[in-house]
């Protein structure tokens, strides 16, 4: 489908924001830890809310591990994408990888979403729509976002408008026949 096997990749600000989000879920497991361990004072069933405290702390601290420190380094190497006149191919995974090559004729619509972190970061993500689902080309700079999307909805609209001329053809080609198979019937009615 493409060329060649340049792949482009994230922004290399993808890796810090994807560390302040894993940092908010892991303030969120620590507070639900402390406060836990907390009420454990104050009702009858102590061991139970420390219990539940250690499991929340316990979540806190792989949830560090896995999503704030290992995730973002893998997820940036590994994530990557190229596009061209006849699709788009993204490289994405982090136990397992998978690349997923879109047709353009198969994209019904194209969204870029931003988020509250990512705005501060100036980055976006691509939301390819086909009806087969959706592909997501995550973190990229929002200009580049933007310019992949002027680009491919381009591409789209050119291949959408020789379609639309060669269905106005074949409707012609239709007309006719119909125009003759309407005067044979009346030949032969009469």
């Amino acid at each position: 489908m493409m060329i060649d096997n340049t792949f482009f990749k994230m922004a290399p600000e993808a890796p810090r924001v994807m560390r302040i989000a894993g940092w908010i879920v892991v303030v969120v497991l620590s507070i639900l830890a402390i406060a836990s361990y907390i009420v454990g004072f104050f009702v009858s069933f102590k061991t139970l809310m420390w219990w539940i405290a250690a499991v929340f702390a316990g979540l806190a601290i792989l949830y560090a591990i896995v999503f704030v420190w290992l995730k973002p380094i893998y997820a940036y190497h590994i994530f990557g994408y190229q596009y061209s006149e006849q699709g788009i191919v993204v490289r994405e995974g982090f136990i397992f990888n998978q690349q997923t090559k879109i047709p353009l004729f198969r994209i019904q619509n194209i969204d870029i979403d931003e988020g509250f972190i990512m705005r501060k970061y100036r980055l976006a993500t691509l939301t390819f729509s086909t009806a087969g689902g959706n592909t997501k080309i995550k973190l990229i700079k929002k200009q580049q976002a933007l310019k992949v999307k002027r680009l491919i909805q381009g591409i789209v609209v050119e291949d959408e408008d020789v379609t639309k001329n060669a269905d106005d053809e074949q409707a012609e080609i239709i007309d006719e026949n119909y125009d003759k198979m309407i005067d044979m019937q009346s030949n032969e009615k009469e």
